[in-house]
């Protein structure tokens, strides 16, 4: 692909257009693939944005390629930073967007229910209950300098019964090592692990359901859901659209920049 841009760069280019133009091009696309984006990470999942993603690679790359011949290579970091604007759209304005508008509401879960994969971000429970005596620990690694520890334990529906199936698992929100105060947790709300704050810690929590389903005899599900339990699920969802949203303003402010960077180096 560099082979192929450099030998397109040596053909003899067109009449360069005015500045202004790029401006607006590169801020079109960074924020027409955030558009494009919303819906897909609002019905659909993280593998379906990844293929999106993957799917719009080579046509975006070659319409950028001829791109060039008006505009130079600086079009190319617009089609980079397209391609941060769309997965920032799809994982966090998207379900901001949806819930605020009324299209997706926070998902009423049946605990006795293999629902698969969900690219749901919050789950409401009713008469649900944590199963405080098969907790698990687990700590991290000695690489890391201070121990941290993985609290989890079932989170099941009140006329729960020793035999039934353990489909979802609360982790909680503290990293000490006392046993954690599942009392002060709220059993009624949960957050998706992969999308909460602390989704960096997801391998963890995995491996402490897995020992967990070990020690007590749970048969491991093909796909647990792994939630946070919080008391405001409007507030997460607003937290996330802020945060979609500062990071889609970067971007344009990016490129703003780095095109008036571009101009005055070349002295246009």
């Amino acid at each position: 692909m560099f082979a192929l841009v450099k030998n397109w760069e040596n053909q003899k280019p067109k009449k360069p257009e005015p500045p202004w133009r790029l401006l607006g091009l590169g801020l079109l696309f960074v924020n027409g693939m955030a558009a494009l984006f919303l819906p897909i990470g609002l019905f659909g999942t993280l593998i379906s944005t990844i293929a999106c993603l993957g799917f719009l690679f080579l046509p975006m790359f070659f319409m950028t390629l001829r791109l060039t011949k008006f505009y130079g290579n600086s079009i190319f970091f617009a089609l980079f930073l397209g391609f941060i604007s769309a997965p920032v759209s799809a994982l966090y304005l998207s379900h901001a967007f949806g819930f605020f508008l009324g299209l997706k509401s926070p998902e009423q879960t049946i605990f006795q229910k293999e629902t698969g994969v969900s690219n749901s971000h919050i789950y409401r429970f009713t008469d649900s209950k944590f199963l405080y005596k098969y907790q698990v620990t687990k700590t991290t690694p000695g690489s890391i300098k201070k121990t941290l520890y993985f609290h989890v334990a079932p989170w099941v529906s009140s006329d729960w019964k020793e035999g039934d199936e353990v489909l979802t698992w609360a982790v909680c929100p503290q990293f000490s090592e006392k046993v954690c105060d599942w009392e002060k947790q709220n059993a009624r709300v949960g957050q998706s692990l992969s999308h909460s704050n602390i989704a960096g810690l997801n391998s963890y929590y995995a491996e402490a359901v897995l020992e967990a389903c070990k020690k007590f005899g749970f048969d491991l599900p093909k796909n647990p859901r792994i939630l946070l339990p919080i008391s405001n699920p409007e507030e997460v969802l607003f937290n996330m659209g802020v945060l979609g949203l500062a990071g889609l303003l970067a971007l344009n402010y990016i490129w703003i920049i780095g095109i008036l960077v571009w101009n005055k180096r070349r002295g246009v």
